[in-house]
């Protein structure tokens, strides 16, 4: 049926150019976009998905500036060490030739002095935004949070999706020269009445005791630390036998070096602790003729207790004695002089060995840190690009098969256009039926 007033196929091939229409500005923006899915009303999943993993891909590359960042904070750290390593060799070796009769220790002294300033001025530039690992502020000692810093590592997404930040943690008592208050590397030990000192030795010091059976013990009070100049000798009877037992480093090492964490530096920091250390010197280092009595209990008491043979002997444990090869609070590098006539020089080159020994390690640890993060960097690069690559599969077009389909609807917009013109044209037909 013909009509003026109602043109049904008008009126369908322009819904189809509608369509088409549609189609185009769907595959034109595709192609200039590069984006199959650009927005959320694309495919909302998608979506959600590639912007959340483009935003970790943003945190990610503000990791790798942290690194980056830390990288420089270790390089500058190290430089220091590497540095400070070589003049402490060179120090050891003007001490050494002090020890000579007849040099002039005035002039080696002289020489000391200027590598002295050298160390200070190193520790002083070694310096990275803000930041001087060498020469710090810390109070106290390492197991608190002021001895410690970080370096941001990694940026990590969990599957219920919480977000936290890796960090690599850097222990500045491995490397600081100089702190306030004494303790660094190239320094003496703090005064042992302001903290983690010598101490009263777990209450042992000034301890003595006499009686039959079992016979109360030295209780812990503070934790405490036995160095390797230290030798804690006590003398005790059973009976009429007599004999001593010491405590030193290496039988703190022996009684604690299998617990976990124990990083065998003569660290004894609780009741449990104690009490092995007084029964590694007491029964467990003694030869089995000798052994006249061991330490027995643990938390919170301790006693000693004679053998069988000697159960009914009256024990009787003399004040310990403490002797140190070095002075109680240790050697300063910046105190050594060499012209003084009282001089220790087998304690100052023991000493300076030791410092020596601590900055070597503290350049092993620099080196291990700067090695983690060069990997973590790594990883994060292969992560981000792996990030990138994903995002593309979820919502980058395929080029090639958006151009073929954008030429196909250009044709079908021509031929749709063609349709629309035919059928406008029927009004003119149905005019000639008049004529």
């Amino acid at each position: 049926m013909s009509s003026i007033l109602t043109n049904a196929g008008a009126t369908s091939a322009l819904q189809m150019l509608r369509s088409l229409d549609n189609q185009m500005f769907g595959a034109e923006r595709e192609v200039a976009t590069g984006l199959r899915i650009e927005q959320a009303s694309d495919n909302a999943a998608y979506w959600s998905i590639a912007t959340t993993m483009r935003s970790d891909n943003g945190a990610l590359s503000a990791v790798h500036d942290a690194l980056g960042l830390g990288a420089a904070k270790v390089e500058t750290a190290y430089e220091g060490i590497a540095a400070t390593t070589d003049i402490l060799a060179a120090f050891m070796a003007k001490v050494v030739s002090a020890q000579q009769d007849g040099i002039d220790k005035n002039k080696i002294q002289e020489e000391l002095e200027q590598l002295k300033q050298q160390i200070v001025s190193i520790s002083n530039s070694a310096s990275f935004a803000g930041q001087n690992w060498l020469r710090s502020d810390m109070q106290g000692q390492a197991s608190e949070a002021g001895a410690k810093t970080s370096v941001v590592s990694s940026f990590n997404r969990s599957e219920d999706g919480t977000v936290s930040v890796g960090t690599i943690d850097v222990d500045l008592s491995k490397l600081v020269l100089f702190k306030n208050g004494g303790g660094g590397i190239l320094q003496k030990e703090p005064d042992p009445d302001l903290g983690y000192g010598l101490g009263t030795i777990g209450g042992l010091l000034g301890f003595s005791t006499s009686g039959y059976g079992d016979v109360p013990g030295p209780v812990f009070d503070q934790p405490f630390t036995i160095t390797k100049f230290d030798v804690v000798t006590v003398a005790f009877s059973v009976g009429t036998f007599n004999d001593t037992f010491v405590i030193t480093k290496t039988v703190v090492d022996q009684a604690l070096g299998g617990q976990i964490g124990y990083g065998f530096d003569g660290d004894i920091e609780s009741t449990a602790d104690w009490a092995k250390v007084l029964l590694q010197a007491t029964f467990l280092n003694k030869a089995p003729p000798d052994i006249l009595f061991a330490a027995q209990g643990g938390a919170p008491n301790i006693f000693f207790r004679a053998t069988l043979p000697l159960a009914a002997e009256l024990i009787t444990v003399q004040p310990p004695v403490h002797t140190r090869t070095l002075p109680p609070e240790g050697i300063d590098i910046l105190d050594i002089d060499v012209t003084d006539p009282d001089i220790d020089f087998p304690t100052i080159t023991l000493v300076l060995d030791e410092m020596q020994q601590k900055v070597i390690s503290a350049g092993a640890y620099l080196g291990s840190l700067r090695s983690r993060i060069a990997m973590q960097e790594d990883f994060g690069n292969s992560l981000a690009d792996s990030l990138d690559r994903g995002i593309g599969r979820l919502v980058d077009a395929n080029m090639s098969e958006a151009s073929s389909r954008l030429k196909a609807l250009q044709v079908q917009q021509q031929l749709a256009t063609q349709s629309l013109s035919i059928a406008n044209s029927d009004a003119r037909n149905i005019l000639s039926l008049f004529q």
